[in-house]
C-alpha cells in the first residue's frame, strides 16, 4: 500500500504549479519572492516578480534604489508597506553579512520583514538545511488529514519533521502548498477528487 507521501508526491509531479521563484536558490531572489508572498496569492505575485528582478537584478541594485522606485512595483499588488522592509533586509545582508545570507535561524529572524515562515524557507532553499515551512494552508491540511482541529503551526512543523524523511522534506513541503491550494481548499475542498481521501480523517468522514 502506498504511503500518503508517495501519493502526494505522485500527485505533485502531475499537477504542480509553475512559478518563477521556484527556479532560484540564491538568497536574494528567494527572499524577494517570499516577502511578496506573505498573505498574498502566488498568482498575484507572479504578475510583478519577473519585472521586479529585471529592474533590480542584484541585491545591490535594490539597496541603491530609491524607496519610491521599489514602492511603484509593490503598489501594483497592494503591498506598498512591504517595500521598505524588503529594502532594509537586503541592505542589512549586504552591510552586516557581506552579501552572504546568515544561515542561522535566530539571525534570519532579525532581518526586517522576515518571520518564522520566511526564515524556514530560506534555511531550506538557500542554506540547504531542510526544515518544515508551514503556512495557514498547510496547517489546515494537517488538521483535516489527522483529524486534530487544535494543531498549531508549531505542532504541524513537529509532525512533518517526524513523518517526512529529510531528503524529501522540501519536495513534500512544496507539494503541500500546491495541494492545499488546488485540492484541500479552505472553502469547498475537492474531496471527491482527492487522492488522499481514503487516508484522510476529514475525507473519510464524508459521504461518498
Amino acid at each position: 500500500m502506498e504511503s500518503w507521501l508517495d501519493i502526494l508526491l505522485k500527485w505533485f509531479r502531475e499537477n504542480k504549479r509553475r512559478f518563477s521563484w521556484r527556479e532560484y536558490r540564491d538568497w536574494y531572489r528567494v527572499l524577494v519572492a517570499e516577502v511578496m508572498l506573505i498573505r498574498t496569492r502566488s498568482e498575484t505575485v507572479e504578475k510583478i516578480y519577473r519585472g521586479f528582478l529585471e529592474k533590480f537584478p542584484k541585491p545591490e541594485d535594490l539597496c541603491n534604489a530609491s524607496i519610491e522606485e521599489i514602492e511603484n512595483f509593490f503598489k501594483r499588488i497592494g503591498l506598498v508597506n512591504r517595500a521598505r522592509k524588503l529594502r532594509e533586509a537586503i541592505c542589512l545582508v549586504i552591510s552586516k553579512y557581506g552579501g552572504e545570507l546568515p544561515c542561522l535561524y535566530e539571525e534570519l529572524l532579525k532581518l526586517p520583514g522576515v518571520g518564522r515562515y520566511v526564515a524556514r524557507v530560506l534555511l531550506t532553499k538557500v542554506c540547504r538545511k531542510p526544515v518544515p515551512f508551514v503556512d495557514g494552508n498547510i496547517a489546515r491540511f494537517a488538521r483535516r488529514f489527522l483529524g486534530v482541529n487544535n494543531m498549531s503551526i508549531e505542532d504541524v512543523e513537529l509532525w512533518l519533521e517526524k513523518a517526512v524523511p529529510t531528503e524529501i522534506l522540501e519536495s513534500v513541503n512544496i507539494a503541500l502548498l500546491d495541494f492545499s491550494a488546488i485540492i484541500c481548499k479552505a472553502k469547498n475542498p475537492r474531496c471527491d477528487s482527492c487522492p488522499l481521501r481514503t487516508l484522510c480523517s476529514y475525507g473519510a468522514g464524508l459521504k461518498p
